[in-house]
């Protein structure tokens, strides 16, 4: 009993208390099984009563189709005629189809049967569907389904295949291609007359074979059915082979397996819309989506425990009307996900920034208040849902608004509107004493499942011109609990402890429609109305978004623009640790990039140095650390003696330590080394991000040094753009005017300062450049005006070409060195000392004929000096070199004079120290004799040595790699190493000045 009436639950035929339907008395009338019966009723509504006739007629008898076990292939291949691909019902309708085109011949009784032989059919099976057919066309016709001309079907016309007309004018090879393509043409429009109503007539087969539905298993050939049953295709099946994703059977039969038999493919979307009452829809995953502007749900629909459809967008407001509230709310209202356009949202929006820019100013996250603050301020003031009126289209609160206080453990109940689909009623636990900063959450449990009845699902689709259109059961049959919504992790909070909103007046009942406060559209026709009465009920203010005043963040503390002399820059704060942003940004144009000091990115701003200074305090070892005890009040009278901020904090920082402990001696326990390799949080460093003059990124980080060898001479590069004015090619006299030290130009809203200087071009040729920067204005400038000059002493660097006094000799000596080269280097030597010298350089023309005036008249005797040196050195390095061969400082030392007397020797050594080469020189002899009697002494010095030129080499290195001049006092420290070398190796030969490893450590100190 309780199977059939499971059944006929099935077919909606009684309802869930088993009582009869309307459709079930229509079933009852019917005298066959009530699936054939549901069936028949579902072809009315798809109009395909004749073929559903025939099918169900065939599937209430024996199959009439014969398969003897003798002749079991004969008989397969005579039922292939009657085949369909996609369903073994269609199958039946070719059956009947076939015979009835026989009977239309006038075929004898006895022909007749004939013919079902030849076929495989038993004649006595078809007479009984004919039968069979008759009686149920009769009852169809006579309970008003269909008329007596649709009831009887007539089958199709078979079209006769026919030739191509033009097929006589082409050849053997043309026809027999045309013939296929007639042929293929001829199957489909054969096979579009069959399938016609195939959607049709298997809609309304699936009404009353719903429990035999399956999907294919995705790991395996078999399927599965309704409430986890599995079963396998039958092999007499033509589906068997295909075994499409989805299907239905006529019935399941247990044999050695659970076998389907007469099958066919259909859409899972069929069965959500032909027994929505079986179907059930869960709710997971509810979210704000931005771009429909909704709340939105992902809705799954099962059938005994299948998935129909697996994941689609729907409203969820319809669904869950609090909970989708609640997420819009905390979405798109809070976290401001929506593109809205009302006046409060952008205040609220740029409140918000500037109370967040404060927080990542101060590194604190105290100052804005949290997310359920703002929750409860919009919470409070947003009615649950509101209402339009069906008449007049104006808009009414459903519910009023929230309460600021109401009695303790007291409830508030809203009526619902008769037919709403809600319940008879909502009720919202009351709270006191809110607070809009701590408050307390409200618990609001979502339960499991939510009846929801069809004329609320039609009302609400109706209202909603967007969103998931509830599916309505059939009129007769009550509503089943088919709606089954998954756990979700949002609750109902409490409202702020704000002022109390005006209440509207209700609306007249029985002309209102409720709507969910869940989407863009219904909140902007809500906040139309409510904005009449009160135009700021929703406008923030700054005490409502900030947890304490901060005002220790001013303009002057963190400054919005980092100011130099080429303008202001902007810098952008944040406060998210371990994040490439985190701490101050300074945005920077690559045309400044080479102008930028990194003593003064030391600073940061005046907000953040105090922090960063303490760490650096903290890194010092902790008899040095006690001195600055009080540490705060250290850093405070450190920063009003007004320290230099141009230049580095380490050592004004040490000098201020000394000073407090009193004892100059401190300086000596601190490694200043040590100290400045400490590494600081990311914070404590300028984040430096150099942008185009398009505002593209081109590099970001924090090392000023590393970005500048990265992009320094594309920035030098950059520089010159778009300054044609100021520059010249292919100077050959002084025409040019007077060069400025420094002029000032626009570059789009920047006001740069550039720097003028002859330069000697790759191809020879002398032009007038801008610089970035003066030393690198300068240091061009030089070899420009001696080039210039050069020009016009042609007769007298001719002269000098020829040779000086002893060359020849000298060459003979330094035959590492090519002699052209050699020439070319001894040339340029004697005409920078004689040219320029100490002399200031010329920037006019008065200026530099005069100085061609003195060039002329100190040429020959800077030739004759560097003629006497040069021999000196060639003397001094025959000597050394003849006593290399198997030493152990061969190798040392043959990179030593690869490093003096490399090609172009004469131009990179200063004339100062040309008379100290042949010095240098004789050292390293020295040092050779003294070797054997210590060692070990002779490594240690070199170690020394070695720390520093490894220091220099990386500082030059990385001045060349941006394009940067070496400056003079770096040059000089190199010859202050090898004056290091004379003392160390070689003490008898003396040293112009004093030197020691100690005194060339503070000398490296003051260069940094």
């Amino acid at each position: 009993m309780n199977d059939g009436f499971q059944v006929l639950l099935e077919l909606g035929a009684v309802n869930e208390h088993n009582g009869l339907t309307r459709l079930g008395e229509q079933m009852a009338r019917l005298p066959i099984d009530p699936k054939i019966a549901r069936i028949l009723l579902a072809a009315k509504k798809h109009d395909c009563m004749s073929e559903i006739l025939v099918i169900a007629s065939a599937l209430s008898i024996q199959d009439p189709r014969e398969r003897p076990l003798e002749a079991r292939n004969a008989a397969a291949k005579a039922h292939e005629r009657f085949t369909d691909k996609q369903s073994d019902f269609l199958a039946y309708l070719n059956i009947w189809d076939s015979f009835q085109r026989e009977r239309d011949k006038g075929l004898s009784n006895k022909q007749l049967v004939q013919w079902c032989r030849q076929y495989f059919l038993s004649h006595l099976r078809m007479r009984e569907w004919r039968e069979l057919h008759h009686q149920l066309a009769q009852t169809a016709i006579e309970m008003g389904l269909t008329t007596k001309e649709a009831a009887f079907r007539r089958p199709p016309e078979v079209k006769q295949l026919t030739s191509s007309e033009s097929q006589g004018d082409q050849d053997l090879s043309a026809k027999l291609k045309q013939k296929q393509l007639d042929k293929k043409q001829h199957r489909a429009q054969v096979r579009a007359a069959k399938e016609a109503g195939y959607e049709q007539i298997h809609r309304a087969l699936l009404t009353g074979l719903i429990a035999n539905v399956g999907m294919k298993s995705p790991d395996g050939n078999d399927y599965t059915g309704a409430r986890g049953s599995r079963f396998h295709l039958f092999p007499a099946s033509t589906l068997f082979k295909a075994k499409p994703k989805w299907v239905m059977a006529a019935e399941l039969v247990e044999t050695t397996k659970l076998y389907a038999r007469d099958v066919a493919a259909i859409q899972p979307e069929w069965i959500e819309q032909e027994a929505p009452h079986l179907v059930r829809y869960h709710y997971f995953e509810p979210h704000w989506e931005q771009k429909r502007g909704e709340v939105v749900a992902s809705e799954r629909v099962t059938l005994y425990g299948l998935t129909v459809l697996p994941r689609r967008p729907v409203s969820y407001g319809k669904i869950a009307p609090e909970e989708a509230r609640e997420i819009f709310i905390r979405s798109a209202l809070v976290a401001q996900e929506c593109d809205l356009k009302a006046d409060f949202f952008a205040h609220n929006k740029k409140l918000i920034k500037e109370i967040t820019e404060l927080e990542h100013k101060s590194r604190r996250q105290d100052v804005l208040v949290d997310d359920e603050a703002l929750f409860a301020f919009y919470n409070e003031r947003l009615p649950d849902f509101y209402t339009a009126d069906a008449v007049s289209g104006s808009l009414h609160t459903e519910s009023s608004l929230r309460s600021k206080r109401l009695p303790e453990n007291s409830q508030q109940t809203t009526p619902s509107p008769a037919g709403a689909g809600w319940g008879e009623g909502k009720t919202i636990a009351a709270q006191t004493n809110f607070s809009a900063t701590s408050a307390s959450p409200l618990p609001n449990p979502l339960p499991q499942e939510r009846e929801q009845s069809t004329a609320a699902s039609t009302v609400s689709g109706s209202l909603h011109n967007v969103g998931y259109v509830a599916q309505a059961t059939h009129a007769d049959s009550k509503d089943t609990d088919n709606r089954v919504r998954e756990p979700s992790s949002h609750t109902l909070q409490n409202v702020s402890d704000d002022p109390k909103p005006k209440k509207q007046p209700a609306p007249p009942k029985g002309r209102l429609k409720p709507l969910p406060l869940a989407d863009i559209r219904t909140f902007q026709a809500w906040l139309k109305t409510a904005e009449r009465d009160n135009p700021r009920l929703l406008f923030l203010s700054r005490d409502d978004l900030m947890q304490h005043a901060a005002a220790h963040i001013t303009e002057e503390q963190f400054p919005k623009h980092w100011q130099t002399a080429d303008g202001k820059f902007k810098l952008s704060y944040r406060f998210e640790p371990h994040h490439p942003l985190d701490g101050v940004t300074l945005t920077l144009p690559l045309t400044v990039l080479n102008r930028i000091s990194p003593a003064a990115l030391e600073w940061l701003v005046p907000g953040m140095i105090r922090e960063k200074i303490q760490l650096q305090i903290k890194a010092l070892p902790k008899k040095v650390r006690r001195i600055c005890v009080p540490v705060p009040e250290f850093i405070t009278q450190f920063l009003s003696q007004n320290p230099d901020r141009n230049a580095p904090i380490l050592p004004q920082l040490a000098q201020a330590i000394a000073k407090t402990a009193g004892d100059i001696r401190i300086l000596e326990q601190i490694n200043q080394d040590e100290w400045a390799a400490f590494r600081l949080p990311e914070h404590c460093y300028f984040n430096l991000r150099i942008i185009d003059d398009g505002g593209q990124e081109l590099a970001m980080g924090r090392d000023l040094i590393q970005i500048q060898q990265q992009l320094g001479k594309a920035a030098a590069t950059t520089f010159r753009d778009n300054t044609q004015e100021f520059e010249r090619n292919n100077v050959t006299a002084w025409d040019i005017g007077t060069l400025p030290e420094s002029i000032k130009f626009a570059r789009g809203e920047q006001q740069l300062t550039g720097y003028l200087g002859l330069q000697k071009e790759k191809d020879g040729r002398i032009a007038l450049r801008l610089f970035d920067t003066s030393a690198a204005a300068e240091q061009a400038h030089r070899l420009g005006v001696i080039e210039l000059m050069k020009l016009q002493l042609k007769e007298q660097v001719k002269d000098l070409n020829k040779g000086i006094q002893g060359f020849t000799q000298a060459a003979m000596l330094l035959k590492h060195i090519n002699a052209d080269t050699l020439r070319d280097d001894l040339t340029q030597a004697v005409c920078d000392r004689a040219f320029i010298g100490e002399d200031e350089l010329p920037r006019n023309e008065k200026a530099f004929k005069e100085q061609i005036k003195r060039a002329r008249s100190r040429l020959p005797a800077v030739k004759e000096a560097l003629s006497r040196y040069l021999q000196e050195t060639a003397a001094a390095y025959a000597e050394l070199n003849g006593k290399l061969g198997k030493h152990p400082l061969t190798h040392l030392l043959r990179q030593r004079l690869q490093t003096l007397l490399a090609a172009g020797f004469a131009t990179r050594t200063p004339w100062a120290q040309w008379p100290r080469l042949p010095i240098y020189l004789k050292a390293m002899t020295l040092r050779l004799e003294k070797y054997s009697s210590n060692p070990a002494r002779d490594a240690a010095r070199e170690a020394d040595i070695q720390e520093l030129e490894q220091m220099w080499q990386e500082k030059t290195d990385g001045l060349v790699k941006q394009g940067l001049p070496v400056s003079d006092d770096l040059a000089a420290f190199k010859w202050m190493i090898e004056e290091l070398r004379v003392s160390l190796f070689a003490q008898e030969l003396k040293t112009p000045y004093p030197v020691s490893v100690k005194r060339l450590g503070k000398v490296w100190e003051g260069l940094k």
